[in-house]
């Protein structure tokens, strides 16, 4: 069949030639246009022959075509991909969980100072162990402190026995007074005595108790219970009021900090449990700080076996990280939890109404975002969606589809779009 096209062609252009040598040696011309005639002529024998070359060439592909469509009518129509579907339905109420990174924090750290001066005589703990509340840490030399307890003491009594003469000599001449026996100056002085008596009582008691506090202070016990630190001062050394002398970390319960999105917060409007809720900024940190609002943590995708709950939430949007600074505080009786750790808090307990849900299984991500095939009429259509947020294995859909629409969920590497479907019944 080439063969004889290229014969043909060949033909036909020896047959152009001749008639246009014949027509132009018969024309009377200049010699110069004779020249530019025979360059168009030739020019056009070129097109001509490439014209009859392509004429052919598309007879033979008609002739051909009319067998390829008999065999492909024999073979059939591309066979259906059977497919399992799930129908978009939009849902009354729809539980979501938040998720954000955080970190966790002591819930107080106490410097432990001394509160009198003296020689350190003796330390009580191990660096690094956990101690509770008056457990004793250090001893400071007492012996001072023991013989002013005792002085003040001994002044007391004296107090005392003071106070008892002077009320026996004030009834003794109160009485004489009465009888008309002593004199009103000797009532007077008797009187001041008695008095003079008591207040020096208080003031020797008031010493005793200072005594007692300064000798009470040679002991140094754990004002909080926590994680004790590494020691700042060794026994033997002279310290003085003030003088730090440990550091205590109180970590049950324990602080979990995070930072909440500002888009997050904007979207609270819609997770309340209220009706014709209006999201004011306001209304978003009382509902936050709801009982109903719930936190968990999860250590290296590990659960954590106690909840917690939101105890702050900042007025003011950062405007460097555009989010809200948050705290949460969960228990830590067995010290799993250290300050400093890098956790995931999950705020459970929002709701979001009125939303459409579909499975994970069945949203593709492709370089313009997520998208989903949808059946319509038999065939597998994408669909560009915005997908929102997670809820268990299902994701809600903010964006691309309806409710009722058939979402596709299996062999999406399959499937090809306008590729015919069956539906798995």
């Amino acid at each position: 069949m080439a063969k004889f096209i290229k014969q043909l062609s060949r033909f036909m252009i020896d047959l152009l030639k001749r008639g246009v040598e014949q027509w132009s040696s018969r024309a009377v011309v200049f010699n110069k246009e004779k020249k530019l005639f025979h360059k168009i002529a030739t020019a056009l024998l070129h097109y001509c022959s490439a014209a009859l070359i392509i004429a052919i060439a598309l007879l033979v592909y008609c002739y051909k075509s009319p067998q390829a469509s008999e065999a492909q009518d024999k073979k059939g129509p591309a066979q259906a991909l059977e497919v399992s579907v799930y129908k978009v339905q939009r849902q009354r109420s729809i539980p979501i969980e938040l998720r954000y990174p955080a970190r966790t924090k002591s819930i107080s750290r106490v410097t432990v100072v001394a509160r009198v001066g003296g020689i350190l005589k003796e330390m009580y703990f191990r660096e690094g162990q956990s101690v509770q509340k008056d457990d004793l840490l250090y001893r400071i030399e007492p012996d001072i402190y023991q013989a002013e307890y005792d002085s003040a003491k001994a002044q007391v009594e004296l107090a005392i026995a003071e106070l008892n003469k002077a009320e026996r000599d004030w009834k003794r001449i109160k009485a004489s007074y009465e009888d008309k026996v002593a004199s009103e100056q000797q009532r007077d002085t008797a009187l001041s005595a008695y008095e003079q008596a008591k207040a020096s009582l208080e003031s020797a008691k008031a010493r005793l108790k200072q005594a007692e506090i300064n000798l009470g202070y040679t002991e140094v016990r754990a004002p909080v219970s926590g994680i004790i630190g590494t020691r700042l001062v060794d026994p033997g050394n002279m310290v003085n009021p003030n003088t730090a002398l440990v550091t205590i970390t109180e970590i049950n319960p324990i602080f979990v900090e995070f930072s909440i999105p500002d888009t997050d917060l904007q979207r609270f409007g819609n997770l309340s449990k209220q009706d014709n809720y209006k999201a004011t900024p306001q209304k978003i940190f009382d509902f936050l700080g709801t009982p109903s609002l719930k936190a968990e943590i999860q250590i290296e995708d590990r659960p954590y076996r106690h909840s917690g709950r939101l105890d702050f939430i900042d007025s003011v949007i950062d405007e460097k990280t555009s989010s809200v600074s948050a705290r949460a505080v969960f228990p830590n009786p067995d010290g799993i939890l250290l300050p400093g750790q890098f956790v995931r808090i999950t705020l459970k307990g929002l709701q979001r109404k009125a939303a459409l849900v579909i499975p994970q299984k069945g949203v593709l991500q492709t370089p313009l975002g997520p998208a989903v095939y949808v059946v319509e009429n038999g065939r597998a259509v994408m669909k560009n969606i915005k997908i929102g947020e997670k809820t268990g294995e299902d994701f809600i859909v903010e964006e691309g589809l309806r409710s009722g629409d058939i979402v596709i969920v299996d062999n999406l590497m399959k499937l090809r779009p306008d590729m015919p479907v069956r539906v798995r019944q």
